[in-house]
């Protein structure tokens, strides 16, 4: 073999060493920051929400498997970082903690996530459906409470296939490389926490709507100046909301109504009507209509304390099919309901004073006993 050859072989291999060095060199970054990760950017939308919340919660959930969850103040959108796979989620507003009317039941499932209306004990109730506790200490019969507005956005399923994550990892690493050159400091680090300016792969965007509803109601009474205080109970409402088949579950509650206002509309100061307005997650089964609905599906009582603390009248309505049903935005549905006249017996008064608009507790101004 001659000299020529030996020598030309012998640079050949300098170079190819050199070649692969270099290329090595190049892509040491680009696998060093490797992780089987990728940033996306998740995008809310609370315009159709009563308020902006101060916080949300994320649920996401991974190819069927159980869901993960994590709270945020970023309301407006914040970033996840997702491995491969398939993905649905959806977002509430505040943490589950953060309800007092709302017991969230299953939030980990996405197909069985419920929102359920918390339960009271009333006494006034117990007395008036005759299932007063037989001692003390027993448990009486639970109503609803009402329910803070709770905002729900759904996003659309998503797939993050690997070549996304493997894509994202190599865009990533050429923007830390970029940036740490930019600073003036060399290679970013390894550990370098996430700039919020560094490219996502996706961004995901959800609209949340309230899956609370009001119930509006009126009662028009005639001889309105004899009445002293109201309470009623409404049966027959939907207990809970199904988060992501977005409908209200089959069960029904009875929620109590006790705080209202006076209105006098008669010159002679002797018809007028009260009202109050509750949260609601309004009728079972996703109802939305009432047309040709059993007027028993709702039943309505009625209790009037009069003015000299010891006569109650009582009327009980069907109301099934009487709501008035729209769609004002903000909430999922309002719900309109008038009742009456009542013709209140003429009394002349006594030492009560005027309307009062909430009582806790009858048993404390009435001296006798609620008629069962």
């Amino acid at each position: 073999m001659n000299t020529h050859y030996i020598y030309r072989m012998q640079r050949f291999i300098l170079v190819a060493a050199m070649l692969v060095a270099l290329v090595s060199c190049q892509r040491r970054p680009l696998e060093y920051f490797y992780k089987p990760e990728a940033k996306i950017i998740l995008k809310v939308d609370w315009t159709d929400f009563p308020e902006k919340p101060t916080g949300m919660t994320v649920f996401l959930f991974k190819d069927g498997e159980t869901g993960q969850a994590f709270s945020t103040s970023e309301v407006d959108q914040t970033e996840l970082n997702v491995t491969a796979g398939r993905y649905k989620l959806f977002v509430m507003n505040q943490s589950m903690t953060e309800f007092g009317g709302i017991t969230f039941k299953d939030m980990y499932s996405y197909e069985n996530a419920e929102a359920v209306i918390s339960k009271v004990a009333s006494k006034w109730y117990a007395i008036m459906k005759g299932v007063i506790a037989s001692q003390e200490g027993d448990e009486l019969p639970g109503v609803g409470s009402q329910p803070e507005d709770l905002g729900i956005a759904i996003a659309e399923e998503f797939t993050i296939s690997e070549d996304e994550v493997k894509e994202f990892n190599y865009q990533y690493a050429k923007w830390r490389k970029g940036k740490g050159k930019q600073d003036g400091d060399g290679e970013a680090a390894d550990d370098a926490p996430v700039d919020k300016d560094a490219p996502a792969l996706r961004t995901i965007s959800a609209v949340a709507h309230n899956v609370v509803s009001r119930l509006h109601v009126k009662i028009y009474f005639h001889n309105i100046p004899t009445l002293y205080s109201v309470r009623t109970s409404m049966e027959g409402l939907a207990d809970s909301y199904m988060i992501t088949q977005k409908t209200t579950s089959s069960r029904t509650v009875a929620q109590l109504m006790e705080k209202w206002d006076i209105h006098v509309t008669s010159a002679d100061g002797v018809d007028g009507y009260v009202e109050t307005t509750i949260h609601t997650f309004a009728l079972p089964d996703g109802v939305t209509s009432v047309a040709q609905r059993d007027p028993r599906a709702n039943i309505f009582t009625v209790q009037a304390l009069h003015k000299d603390l010891k006569t109650i009248t009582e009327e009980v309505y069907t109301v099934g099919d009487k709501f008035k049903i729209s769609f004002p935005g903000k909430i999922r549905m309002q719900m309109d309901l008038e009742v009456g006249p009542i013709n209140l017996p003429y009394s002349p008064g006594g030492d009560a004073g005027g309307f009062i608009s909430y009582v806790e507790d009858w048993d404390d101004v009435i001296d006798v006993p609620i008629p069962i």
